[in-house]
């Protein structure tokens, strides 16, 4: 019998086998602000050159930008409640869209390499602009039929109560969290437009990926050239207008290497749950990728047989529709950390 941490000092889903790079040191603390110099748009590429390299264990301190100024001043904005960096952001932007993928990154971590996983702790996440947009557009979100025509609207965020108010007496409390964090893709891949969600992450819209919560990504190029981007203020499960309150974030997160532990797609986990996720154009097939890969963890992790999984799965482990406006379709599972007892495997 091989025994284990106990879940309350170790809360990981680092599997049997990987291998921490060793910490020689204390982290060390960058700072990566959104600037028109350290961010790109709409894709991702294992060519992109890094605008920052760390250490594995270091902290980042980052800000994501969202929201081009000329998308608030079409929207009836005056130029002087726009906050003066988002228009140095989408310098040299030739339209007005809102610019929700402007990603801040990527980030090279020396020591990843293709087969290895990355752990990014998501230690903080803030609102830290009052200003934020929401919108639909034809032919697109869970209801296109319904909604013909587009529509836009700016949102104002109260930084103090952490609210938005849609209407009087209407108040949305903020939660906020990155819809976008990824690893770059396999070179074989490309380029890759960044709304559908991937292997390597990417455009997840997973409310649950919040202050406290760490997500585990796959690693396939040298560096890992992790992004993160796409603030939201606030979304509910499935996003189904396809979009969230969509604003410029800040916060911290410490990227670690964990050697010769490959994934086959992201996982994550917060404080209470152990999370699986399933990406696919069909919600179905998501949903069984997201059930199979915590199957997987079970077995390996806890010993249990894969029959035996199957039913406390059934027992415990809850599916949560993350969105369905992507193209790619997210369901994540979660399996509450509390039912796990003991230290040891189970037999």
């Amino acid at each position: 019998m091989r025994i284990l941490c106990s879940i309350a000092v170790v809360t990981s889903m680092v599997l049997p086998g990987a291998q921490t790079l060793p910490a020689q040191r204390a982290p060390k603390i960058h700072e990566l602000k959104a600037s028109s110099r350290t961010v790109h748009r709409g894709f991702f590429d294992a060519s992109l050159k890094p605008v920052l390299t760390i250490d594995s264990g270091d902290i980042v301190k980052l800000e994501t930008a969202t929201g081009n100024a000329r998308y608030f001043e079409q929207l009836g904005v005056p130029k002087e409640k726009i906050p003066a960096e988002l228009y140095d952001v989408f310098e040299g932007v030739d339209n007005a869209g809102r610019g929700d993928h402007t990603l801040n990154g990527p980030i090279y971590i020396n020591g990843a390499q293709p087969g290895d996983m990355l752990e990014i702790r998501i230690r903080s996440v803030d609102v830290r602009l009052p200003i934020a947009g929401q919108g639909f557009v034809p032919n697109r979100g869970l209801l296109p039929e319904d909604f013909p025509q587009g529509k836009d609207r700016v949102l104002w965020l109260d930084l103090k109560k952490k609210t938005a108010e849609y209407a009087p007496g209407v108040v949305v409390p903020l939660r906020p969290f990155w819809g976008v964090m990824a690893v770059a893709p396999p070179p074989s891949m490309g380029r890759v437009p960044s709304g559908p969600p991937n292997i390597f992450g990417g455009n997840m819209d997973n409310r649950d990926l919040t202050s406290g919560t760490t997500l585990y990504l796959p690693v396939f190029v040298p560096g890992a050239l992790l992004s993160v981007g796409d603030g939201h203020a606030a979304q509910g499960y499935g996003e189904v207008c396809l979009s969230a309150i969509e604003t410029s974030l800040k916060g911290e997160i410490q990227v670690i290497v964990h050697k010769n532990k490959s994934l086959k797609q992201p996982r994550a986990e917060t404080p209470t749950h152990f999370m699986t996720m399933g990406l696919h154009t069909n919600l179905d097939e998501a949903t069984k990728i997201a059930t199979r890969d915590m199957l997987d963890w079970l077995v390996e992790e806890k010993g249990l047989s894969r029959e035996d999984a199957y039913m406390l799965a059934s027992a415990a482990m809850d599916l949560v529709v993350t969105q369905v406006v992507d193209g790619t379709k997210g369901i994540h599972a979660l399996m509450p950390k509390a039912i796990f007892r003991n230290n040891s495997k189970i037999k």
